[in-house]
């Protein structure tokens, strides 16, 4: 499984003229925040030489073989799982049909070495690593959890290569026009040709190793494995509400020592939320015990009280 040279962009887009992402240099681990509202992709970052380095298939079966782990058919329309362990997967990376599905990257120990955010304030990280063979495919989605609640994406390709195509939200009416929706996945093809000429944000790249590609907060992308590949996803939440609620869903929010914010801040953040109006559609949407348990982390994020506003 050596890294080889980028397939050539028609392999997947039979006319090289569509429109590609925008390319800009990042020395570091972090970019100018005015850049965080549109998708561009930064090639070869020097910052991820050493991550790529230690997340090899060879290097992760030797320091996390025997982990067990969750797999998905890479033809995700099937609905196949399997478990098997980590080591032996990634033996028959090159055959296998399933692929690492979306996984918590704690284990592998890279917080520390990822990109962070722009913004002043430090939000927490949501690290996911992706691993699969050729082929594998996801559909046009938004990084959305609901309405209200979407992050922002440092996609960081480290091993192999995949192609991406990524189009703004506000044309999520002509992207889906004829296609199948699913909540926030739709089946759209990025080599239709048609889809091209009625979307027009719509752009494409192909990431190899070392590249760090930002994709904005609702935008739509499509990202398809052209070789045996590794990637890692830094998410995270321009928004303390949005950021709680994401993180009791995924049963990662761990209570504050102390109270860390104020009531001035979450009105601020209620604003930027929507409103009162936005949260409690998102609330009602829950199970009894989700939203007691969200109210419960608002309680102790931003001291007892907080609902009285809301």
């Amino acid at each position: 499984m050596l890294q080889t040279a980028p397939p050539d962009l028609s392999y997947v887009c039979p006319d090289v003229r569509f429109r590609e992402i925008g390319c800009i240099p990042i020395i570091g681990m972090k970019c100018a925040a005015e850049l965080m509202e549109t998708p561009w992709v930064s090639r070869d970052v020097s910052a991820l030489d050493e991550l790529a380095a230690l997340l090899t298939p060879q290097r992760i079966a030797a320091r996390h073989g025997t982990r067990l782990v969750t797999l998905e058919h890479k033809e995700r329309w099937r609905n196949l799982r399997a478990q098997q362990r980590l080591g032996d997967y990634l033996a028959g990376l090159d055959t296998t049909e399933f692929y690492l599905r979306q996984s918590d990257a704690s284990f592998v120990d890279i917080a520390h070495r990822l990109p962070v955010s722009p913004r002043s304030r430090e939000p927490a990280y949501f690290d996911n690593i992706w691993i699969g063979p050729p082929g594998t495919v996801q559909t046009f989605h938004q990084d959305n959890h609901n309405d209200h609640v979407t992050n922002h994406n440092y996609f960081i390709q480290l091993f192999g290569w995949k192609y991406v195509a990524v189009c703004h939200p506000r044309d999520t009416f002509a992207l889906t026009d004829g296609a199948t929706v699913r909540g926030h996945h739709c089946d759209a093809s990025p080599t239709d040709p048609n889809v091209w000429q009625r979307v027009p944000s719509l752009r494409h790249a192909i990431v190899g190793p070392c590249d760090l590609l930002h994709i904005p907060p609702s935008y739509w992308h499509y990202v398809q494995s052209l070789s045996v590949s590794i990637s890692v996803s830094r998410w995270w939440f321009d928004n303390h509400l949005a950021e709680i609620i994401y993180s009791v869903g995924q049963e990662r929010w761990e209570r504050p020592a102390i109270v860390v914010a104020d009531t001035r801040t979450f009105l601020a953040d209620l604003e930027e939320f929507g409103g009162a109006s936005a949260l409690k559609r998102v609330l009602l949407q829950l199970s009894p015990i989700a939203r007691f348990a969200i109210i419960t982390a608002f309680s102790e994020f931003y001291g007892k009280g907080v609902f009285d506003y809301v």
